[in-house]
């Protein structure tokens, strides 16, 4: 079993993820000092904008009301059946700024 470098803390947030010129709705579902996990609600057709190592923004605000914007990689994506309206995707925070490491700070 393959152990994880940071402790994933699960929490429910609303975010938007932006890709290029598109903007999707979606929820944070995990996240880490270094890595969230973000299920895109909004229905996609197809999956190619969302391949691993492509990168992506992720918006959304903390329970203080302060908003945060990651850059992130991603790192694998999933649709759990073919039909699926939604994408989980497994992302890598590029340089987290100091008020996402404050706030995920205050879970340890």
């Amino acid at each position: 079993m393959q152990k994880r470098r940071h402790k994933r803390f699960i929490i429910t947030l609303q975010a938007q993820v932006n890709i290029g010129d598109n903007t999707y709705e979606g929820v944070i579902s995990n996240v880490s000092e270094e890595g969230i996990s973000s299920t895109i609600t909004t229905y996609i057709k197809t999956d190619d904008k969302f391949s691993p190592h492509k990168n992506i923004d992720l918006c959304f605000q903390l329970p203080s009301g302060d908003t945060v914007e990651l850059t992130c990689e991603i790192r694998w994506y999933l649709r759990a059946r073919e039909k699926e309206e939604n994408l989980m995707l497994g992302l890598h925070i590029i340089d987290p700024p100091p008020k996402y490491r404050e706030w995920i700070g205050k879970f340890k």
